[in-house]
């Protein structure tokens, strides 16, 4: 087996990494608002990402503050990997993970569309009601992975603040380690 030391990923024969990625397809949204600086990480890792190798059966999406539309279009992926601006108390740039089966999105409509926005972006209320709709469809993602940032600066501005641009690099291998748990689990 090879690994690729710039993305970190284990290569495969193409053949296998098909017939694999056929079955256990994962979808990476990176949703937020790049006009308002850290609110904007998700989008700028996708972008960051896109330069890189991935398997063929993982989907970069920018999705913007799109969510719902993101999601609804996306082919059946097994997994969504959600990366996001999250205001939940912690040091700017803190990285957060949360991971979630199919049966527990109650879980997610607790944590996201409850009354707490400040907690929350206008798009992750699209994010939940489109994982509602997927579900009553039956293309729901088997497994749901939020990994939240925590901003810095949500203000007018296209840059990140250096302590958010400072864990792109970690939020990508986080980002990595899901892909790879995705691909390789039996």
């Amino acid at each position: 087996m090879l690994f690729d030391m710039r993305t970190k990923m284990k290569i495969t024969s193409t053949t296998k990494q098909k017939k694999i990625c056929k079955e256990k397809r994962v979808l990476v949204l990176g949703a937020g608002n790049i006009l308002l600086k850290d609110e904007g990480v998700g989008v700028h890792v996708v972008r960051e990402m896109q330069r890189r190798n991935m398997p063929d059966c993982v989907s970069l999406v920018d999705a913007g503050t799109a969510g719902l539309d993101a999601l609804l279009s996306a082919e059946r992926a097994r997994k969504l990997v959600v990366i996001d601006a999250l205001r939940a108390g912690g040091k700017p740039g803190t990285v957060y993970r949360l991971r979630l089966k199919a049966e527990q999105k109650d879980e997610l409509i607790r944590i996201f569309g409850g009354k707490e926005t400040s907690r929350m972006s206008l798009h992750q209320v699209g994010l939940v009601e489109a994982l509602s709709i997927a579900d009553r469809m039956q293309y729901a993602p088997k497994e749901i992975v939020i990994i939240g940032v925590e901003p810095e600066e949500v203000n007018y501005g296209l840059e990140l603040t250096n302590s958010v641009r400072r864990k792109i690099l970690k939020i990508i291998n986080t980002v990595l380690e899901e892909i790879e748990d995705a691909v390789h689990e039996r």
